[in-house]
């Protein structure tokens, strides 16, 4: 089994125990000493000890490329491991070879296979002395270096005085979902370099004045590194719920108690921000023309259609589509289970989805989909868009297997099949986009004022204003499309000649937002 890790990737931003170490690299906690000992770098020398993400992935990055040069004094190479290893002290030995040359026999630190190396005598020496089972070369002969044993500050050191604390934080944090939580994160470490990794026991209202004149400024357009209003909102909420937590800490309560209101920024510092322009989003029949564009030979084409089509038929987010089961696409009841003990879905909200009016190009796309594993062995546990490596080049999968087939950690799947959709298109549609597509389609057609409520509810919002505010807004150019129509002032207008339900309807909706707009202003 290869232990170069490298399909293990940390957060960058959070900080990690010597426990969470072994779960993530399912490894035992003698192998996390060794990583230690060969120069993997703590957050301090305290106990329980922590390292930062961002530390431990350059760590382990630096031991694969060893793998790609020659070895060092007193190295082997371990096939088991794939890397370059130096082997445990007191194990080397010389073994006579058929041809006459030196064989050096060691066993290995990491994995405790044997490992060998060509060698002469001069090269006998370094391996058989070698003090430490991973002791690096810079270490061994640390008279060739300006910095002694480690003494001195790394150019890759990513530890503040902030990281124990931080730590305590994403327990307290563990309540939220890993999105919140990363994002959080983000505008915490944006701080910390800001402040030039100050620790945050010595925060002022200085610093935080600082840091609001900053995020205002960056507001405007001009700025050096502009931000978004979004942007800028979204840093300055999760600070202020940052320190709101650290003035309840023991060793943080002395600090001053206006921290969380300095952070405030005026509503006249947004108006000065850019408006943010209108996502793009295609039709209906645009999307129907970019699946038939879609090629569909190979079992991997076929998957990227029905993912592009199930974005629409269920207006499902990029996370949530790609990590549905089989068993969750009803094609005779025509609906979607999300189920979210399975699913990753926003807010952890199970929900019944019924297929959305699309047109039959995109619906019959996923039922043949559907099909297809069915038909190929794949049960209903199994992900419903699994893997390339899961098909293996078979027509039928093997029916008898140990575990379902796990849905794919990552969205990317769901971007390529959109950017193969949009292959050649003028514009270059995101996931996201589907749900923007179904909340216009929402408009566009003449519904009652209960098949609206019912559509925003199938979209998984908790009511129309969700649907109304953030998705299917009008593009720049729809929107003078829309005003070139209308009527000059002295023109006749047209009297509409509405039914009785349809009145009825158009009377309720306008109670309904009526009502709506009372209780906001109160």
């Amino acid at each position: 089994m290869s232990r170069s890790y490298k399909g293990i990737t940390l957060k960058h931003h959070r900080v990690y125990s010597a426990q969470d170490l072994m779960v993530a690299f399912k490894v035992s906690k003698n192998t996390v000493s060794n990583w230690v000992i060969a120069g993997l770098q703590r957050v301090d020398q305290e106990r329980p000890h922590l390292f930062r993400g961002a530390t431990v992935n350059t760590f382990h990055d630096a031991r694969r490329k060893r793998d790609r040069t020659s070895l060092r004094p007193g190295e082997f190479k371990c096939t088991g491991c794939n890397m370059a290893i130096f082997p445990v002290p007191g194990t080397v030995v010389e073994e006579p070879s058929r041809n006459g040359t030196k064989l050096l026999s060691a066993r290995c630190s990491e994995c405790g296979g044997h490992v060998y190396r060509f060698a002469s005598v001069a090269k006998k020496e370094p391996c058989a002395g070698q003090p430490d089972p991973n002791t690096t070369e810079t270490c061994a002969h640390e008279e060739n270096t300006s910095a002694r044993s480690r003494i001195g500050i790394s150019h890759t050191n990513f530890c503040g005085p902030n990281e124990r604390l931080l730590y305590a934080w994403q327990k307290h944090a563990g309540q939220f979902s890993d999105k919140t939580i990363d994002r959080h994160l983000t505008a915490i470490r944006w701080l910390e370099d800001f402040l030039d990794g100050k620790p945050f026991v010595k925060l002022t209202l200085e610093d935080c004045y600082a840091v609001r004149d900053h995020l205002k400024a960056s507001l405007h357009p001009g700025a050096p590194n502009p931000k978004s209003k979004s942007t800028v909102q979204h840093t300055a909420s999760h600070l202020r719920d940052f320190f709101e937590w650290l003035l309840k800490q023991p060793e943080h309560r002395r600090l001053p108690a206006g921290l969380p209101d300095a952070l405030r920024l005026p509503r006249a510092a947004y108006s000065a921000s850019l408006p943010k322009a209108p996502k793009a989003y295609p039709s209906l029949e645009e999307a129907r023309n970019l699946l038939k564009g879609m090629p569909s030979k190979t079992t991997i084409q076929k998957r990227d259609r029905a993912i592009f089509a199930l974005a629409f038929l269920g207006a499902l987010r990029a996370d949530t589509s790609i990590s549905l089961r089989l068993g969750d696409v009803d094609c005779t009841g025509a609906k979607i289970i999300q189920n979210a003990d399975t699913a990753r879905t926003k807010n952890g909200k199970s929900l019944q989805i019924a297929w959305f009016p699309i047109p039959e190009d995109l619906r019959a796309a996923v039922i043949d989909w559907v099909a297809f594993m069915e038909g190929a062995g794949f049960t209903p546990e199994d992900a419903l868009f699994p893997q390339k490596n899961a098909f293996n080049g078979r027509r039928t999968f093997p029916a008898r297997r140990n575990q379902p087939i796990a849905p794919m950690t990552s969205c990317h799947s769901v971007s390529v099949a959109f950017e193969v959709a949009c292959n050649g298109h003028h514009t270059k549609y995101t996931p996201h986009s589907a749900k923007h597509t179904i909340a216009a389609e929402r408009d566009r057609r003449r519904l009652t004022s209960e098949q609206r409520k019912a559509w925003s509810e199938n979209m998984g919002h908790e009511n129309e204003q969700i649907t109304s505010s953030h998705y299917g807004k009008l593009t720049h150019d729809r929107r003078l499309a829309l005003l070139e129509h209308l009527p000059l002032e002295d023109e006749e207008r047209e009297v509409l000649d509405l039914a009785n339900e349809e009145k009825i309807a158009f009377f309720d909706q306008f109670v309904e937002t009526f009502n709506s707009s009372r209780k906001r202003g109160s």
